[in-house]
C-alpha cells in the first residue's frame, strides 16, 4: 500500500508527463491499483511537488484516512467511488422498495406473489413506515406494524403475518445481501414471536352432496359446455388442488392407462411448480373421469392444448370457476357456502371412510400422511371393538400398490382359480368315471391339479397340457 510518483511515457508530442501509482484499498476493503497521470511535465521542480503530495496521500493511505474522489475527482478509478457512494447513502424504506420491486415480476416470482407484494407495501407498510431509514428500523418498528394491521384494521393475525412475516422480511433479507443495511432486523425476533394460528378444518361436501351437485354440472352446462362438468367431476374424483387440474395439457394424460401426470400447477394464468416437492405425482384415474375426459378429447388434440377449457376456448381459472359456476351451484341446491378447495376435502375424506390406507391417499393427493392424520383423522375410521382383530390373531389383508390402480393382477388371479376349479372338478370326474369302470380306486393327488404333474401355467396363454 502506498503512493509513488512515476514518469510516464512519451506522448504522440514527445512530451513526458508525471503520474502517481496508488496502491490502496478499495470501498468494500479489496485491494485497487491506479495509475493517476498530471498535467506536469517531469522535471526536478514539478517532481519535488508532486512528491511531496504522494507523502500526504501515503499517510492517509496509512491510517485508513484516504479520500480518493477527494485527491482525484475524475480519476481512473472515480467511477468506482461514485457508484458505491450513492449505494452506501441511507435509503428508506419506500426508496428501496422502488429498486427492490422491480425484479419481484414474473418469470422471476409468481405473479401472485407480485400481486401480493405490491398490495401488502402500498396498503399497510409504505403508509406507516415509508419514510422510515432502513438503516434505523428495529424490533419495535416492526411490533408496531403487526399492531397497526391487527388492531388498528382489525385484520387477521394470519394476514398480519404475510405482511410483516413475509413480505417485509424477504424485502430485509435482499437489502442485507446486497449491502444496503448492516444488520437485519428480524434476526433479533425471539423465535416464538407469533401466536399459534390453528388451520381451518376440513370442510367437505357429503356424497349425497357432491352427488347432486355432479348432477347439476352434468343437467345445466353438459350439452353445450361438457368441460365445466368434467372439471367439477375431475375435482371430485382426484382430489387434486384446483391450480394442478387447470395446468393439465393433453400431453400429461394417457388415455391407454387412464393415467394423469400432475407436474405444474398454473394461477392467475401463469404456469409454476406444484405446490411441494411431493405434489409432482402420477395417478391412476377413476373410470367416471377416465369417461368424461375421453369423451372431450378433441380429434386434433396437440400435446400443449389445455383439458379444461373454459366457455371461451380458454384454460379454466380456478377463481372465476367458482364465483361464476360453482358458488351459484350451491345457491341453487340450498347448499351451505363452501371453499372451493372442499372438493379436495371430500375426496379425501371419503376414501378414508371407506378404508382406503393413508399413505396411499397421501400419494394419490400429493401431501404427507402426517397431514391426513391431523387434519382428517375423525374420517380414519372409530375405535369400536379397538384390538379384537389382534386378540383373535386375525391381520388384516394387505394392500399394496396405488389408489384405484389397474386391477389386472386381480382379475389374473381370478382367471387362475377358475381355471384350476375347473381343471380339478374336470380331470376328477373323468379319473372317478374310469374308477368305476375299472373298480380302481383314485387317490386325492391324482384329482388335484395343483400337484397333478402334467399340467403347467404357461404366461399370458392359461394352461397347457
Amino acid at each position: 500500500m502506498g503512493c509513488r510518483v512515476k514518469r510516464s511515457p512519451k506522448n504522440k508530442a514527445g512530451q513526458i508527463r508525471l503520474a502517481f501509482r496508488l496502491i490502496f484499498k478499495g470501498p468494500t476493503g479489496e485491494e485497487v491499483r491506479s495509475w493517476e497521470g498530471t498535467e506536469l511535465e517531469a522535471n526536478a521542480q514539478n517532481e519535488r511537488l508532486l512528491k511531496a503530495k504522494a507523502v500526504l496521500i501515503e499517510e492517509e493511505i496509512r491510517q485508513g484516512t484516504f479520500d480518493y474522489l477527494k485527491h482525484f475527482p475524475q480519476g481512473n478509478k472515480a467511477n468506482l467511488f461514485t457508484q458505491y457512494r450513492a449505494s452506501a447513502e441511507p435509503k428508506t424504506i419506500r426508496q428501496y422498495f422502488e429498486i427492490w420491486k422491480k425484479d419481484k415480476v414474473p418469470p422471476f416470482v409468481k405473479k401472485s406473489y407480485q400481486q401480493a407484494y405490491t398490495s401488502h407495501f402500498k396498503e399497510y407498510i409504505l403508509p406507516l413506515h415509508g419514510e422510515k431509514f432502513m438503516q434505523l428500523y428495529s424490533v419495535t418498528d416492526i411490533r408496531e406494524l403487526r399492531a397497526d394491521i391487527v388492531e388498528k384494521k382489525k385484520l387477521k393475525m394470519k394476514t398480519a403475518r404475510n405482511v410483516v412475516d413475509g413480505t417485509l422480511r424477504a424485502l430485509f433479507r435482499d437489502a442485507k445481501a446486497e449491502g444496503v443495511v448492516e444488520k437485519n432486523p428480524y434476526d433479533d425476533l425471539p423465535g416464538k414471536w407469533w401466536p399459534k394460528i390453528d388451520a381451518p378444518p376440513a370442510d367437505p361436501f357429503s356424497e349425497k352432496e357432491r352427488d347432486e351437485l355432479l348432477g347439476y354440472f352434468k343437467k345445466k352446462y353438459f350439452s353445450y359446455w361438457p368441460h365445466g362438468y368434467a372439471f367439477a367431476c375431475a375435482l371430485f374424483w382426484t382430489g387434486a388442488r384446483p391450480s394442478e387440474l387447470t395446468a393439465r395439457t393433453w400431453r400429461d394424460y394417457d388415455p391407454r392407462t387412464g393415467k394423469l401426470d400432475i407436474l405444474t400447477s398454473r394461477v392467475d394464468g401463469q404456469e409454476g411448480a406444484t405446490k411441494t416437492r411431493r405434489s409432482k405425482r402420477t395417478i391412476n384415474l377413476v373410470k367416471p373421469v377416465r369417461d368424461i375426459l375421453d369423451r372431450i378429447r378433441p380429434l386434433r388434440a396437440g400435446p400443449h392444448d389445455y383439458i379444461f377449457l373454459n366457455q371461451v376456448g380458454k384454460p379454466i381459472e380456478q377463481g372465476e370457476f367458482s364465483d361464476r359456476h360453482f358458488q351459484p351451484a350451491l345457491t341453487v341446491l340450498k347448499m351451505r357456502h363452501r371453499d372451493f378447495y372442499s372438493t379436495r376435502d371430500t375426496f379425501i375424506s371419503v376414501m378414508l371412510s371407506y378404508g382406503e390406507p393413508a399413505k396411499q391417499i397421501a400419494e394419490y393427493c400429493g401431501t404427507s400422511v402426517t397431514m391426513i392424520e391431523d387434519h382428517y383423522g375423525k374420517w380414519i375410521g372409530d375405535s369400536k371393538n379397538f384390538g379384537a382383530a389382534a386378540l383373535a390373531g386375525k391381520r388384516p389383508e394387505q394392500v399394496q400398490g396405488d389408489l384405484f390402480a389397474p386391477a389386472a393382477d386381480a382379475e389374473r388371479a381370478r382367471k387362475v382359480v377358475n381355471a384350476l376349479d375347473y381343471l380339478k372338478d374336470d380331470l376328477g370326474g373323468r379319473k372317478r368315471a374310469q374308477g368305476e369302470k375299472t373298480g380302481e380306486k383314485i387317490k386325492d393327488a391324482e384329482t388335484d391339479p395343483l400337484k397333478f404333474p402334467i399340467v403347467k401355467m404357461v404366461r399370458g396363454t392359461g394352461f397347457e397340457p
